[in-house]
């Protein structure tokens, strides 16, 4: 079999058994390539017919099933990462914006019943503790892995549920609060600001739930690393 086959059939394998991040995993891949290629000129240059050195070179690169939990990994921290940054922007903007959907309101009507300022309050809660969660999952990730350190997959699979609960009873209830608030006061349906940021919602929980289904499908596959097998081993 030609070296340059050899070597795509194993980079083609490494990226089936690969979850993630489109871009982190592309680049992944094309430097587990050039390191391939590398190894194999090398092997070249120092005598080895082709074939022989791409099988030399795919050996000590490793098989797809030691090398990539090493990969997986890298790549399901990075998605968590992407998550919880992506939650920190939406819930910042929010915090400023959110104010401004209601002010200068047009509509009069009865005070909101009990019910709806404790759900208001409840929203308001959960947005913070999305954003606690969040923040301290992001700066950890980047502490583990700016340090090395492998993150225990069922560490990193329990706090990404977690955020991914939290933000989705965030959800809920604002589709709630918003609905509720379009039933008391009907010219709030039209009132641009309440349009404006329904949109704005909407786009930012597709947004988030994008990457956290990435996220998830990423830690899903993620196993302990092996020893010694790193993302860029060639």
């Amino acid at each position: 079999m030609p070296a340059a086959s050899l070597v795509d059939q194993h980079i083609q394998r490494l990226d089936r058994a690969l979850s993630g991040p489109p871009a982190l995993k592309r680049r992944m891949l094309t430097e587990a390539r050039d390191g391939l290629d590398d190894a194999v000129r090398d092997l070249c240059d120092a005598g080895q017919p082709p074939a022989a050195a791409a099988r030399q070179a795919v050996d000590e690169f490793g098989a797809v099933d030691e090398v990539a939990p090493a990969f997986q990994a890298e790549l399901a921290a990075s998605a968590a990462r992407v998550v919880g940054l992506r939650v920190l922007a939406v819930f910042a903007v929010s915090a400023i914006c959110s104010d401004l959907m209601w002010q200068g309101a047009p509509w009069t009507g009865p005070q909101p019943p009990l019910g709806y300022l404790v759900l208001s309050q409840g929203v308001d809660w959960l947005g913070k503790v999305a954003i606690a969660v969040a923040l301290l999952g992001s700066v950890g990730l980047w502490l583990a892995t700016r340090r090395g350190h492998h993150v225990p997959p069922t560490l990193l699979r329990g706090a990404l549920l977690t955020l991914v609960g939290v933000i989705s009873l965030v959800a809920v209830s604002g589709i709630a609060l918003y609905s509720w608030s379009a039933g008391m006061w009907e010219t709030a349906l039209t009132w641009p600001p309440m349009i404006a940021g329904g949109l704005a919602m909407t786009t930012a929980a597709i947004w988030i739930g994008r990457a956290a289904a990435t996220g998830l499908g990423a830690a899903r596959l993620t196993t302990t690393p092996r020893r010694g097998n790193g993302p860029l081993s060639s």
